[in-house]
């Protein structure tokens, strides 16, 4: 049974919730053990669900006694539904096929996005039984700064701007109809995006993206032509992020990597705390 939590219950249930956040067989993403993430901004994050419109807190009930905790926000103008959190304790199967049925009542219409660790084995079989669609399946990768020493960068390595903009969407562009992020909402929202692309012979061979006004920026993607990988490329690439948001003050950043490219990332200082999967569906 899902039951809308009522604020002067907070207290009394985020301690529970937290907990389960820390085990990545009973939780979702994003995760909270990465080392990272503290329970200061687990507690900030789920009070924002009492002030603002398009979010909300799920108690999940078994029996009568509290077994979960799920945390979803909405976005209307793109019909897009996601979760905060999606802890449980027992009945993971149960709570998913709730919380399906909840949303296709209130969001119907609308695309929902689930993402779990693969070590809730739990969850991805009961989203695949549930006809949902994993578009994304990567490594969940950290890079703490404090060790981290500035590379050399490439010559090749170029800002993108609104002004040269094109030399990133036309390689983005090829993904777009996959992600939230397309060209066109990174395009309105440049001003908090660090774009570059690694130019050689004259030609965009590959671009790397990330949200740098955040106290923790996440790597959004790297694209090459025709989707093919690029080792080099995606070195410098690599690196031109890192020495930048070493020189802002980050403190970590955080990475969804690709199988292909993993031990390259490893290489050049990640740390693996998992591995991703993304389920989506229409309701």
């Amino acid at each position: 049974m899902l039951k809308k939590l009522q604020e002067p219950d907070f207290e009394q249930y985020v301690d529970f919730a937290y907990q389960l956040a820390l085990d990545m067989t009973k939780s979702g993403y994003p995760t909270y053990a990465d080392g990272i993430k503290t329970k200061d901004d687990f507690v900030a994050c789920a009070r924002k669900a009492f002030s603002i419109d398009n979010e909300e807190i799920l108690l999940y009930e078994q029996d009568g006694k509290m077994a979960g905790w799920i945390h979803y926000f909405y976005l209307p103008e793109d019909h897009y539904l996601d979760t905060c959190a999606f802890c449980i304790a027992s009945g993971m199967k149960e709570a998913l096929i709730e919380f399906i049925a909840f949303a296709q009542e209130h969001f119907p219409g609308s695309e929902l996005y689930l993402g779990f660790p693969r070590e809730n084995t739990e969850a991805v079989a009961a989203l695949e039984a549930q006809n949902f669609d994993c578009i994304e399946e990567s490594y969940n990768d950290a890079m703490d700064f404090e060790d981290y020493v500035l590379q050399p960068e490439d010559a090749g390595i170029l800002p993108i701007t609104r002004e040269n903009y094109e030399l990133f969407s036309d390689l983005h562009s090829q993904n777009d109809g996959d992600m939230y992020w397309n060209s066109a909402r990174i395009l309105d929202a440049i001003d908090r995006w660090q774009v570059y692309v690694c130019i050689r012979n004259g030609r965009a061979e590959g671009a790397i993206y990330y949200m740098h006004d955040t106290l923790m920026p996440e790597i959004f993607g790297v694209d090459f032509p025709d989707d093919i990988y690029n080792r080099d490329v995606y070195r410098v690439l690599l690196i031109a992020a890192l020495n930048d948001c070493k020189r802002r003050g980050a403190k970590h950043m955080t990475f969804f990597n690709e199988g292909e490219s993993q031990t390259d990332a490893v290489a050049c200082g990640f740390r693996c705390i998992g591995e991703y999967m993304c389920f989506k569906k229409v309701l």
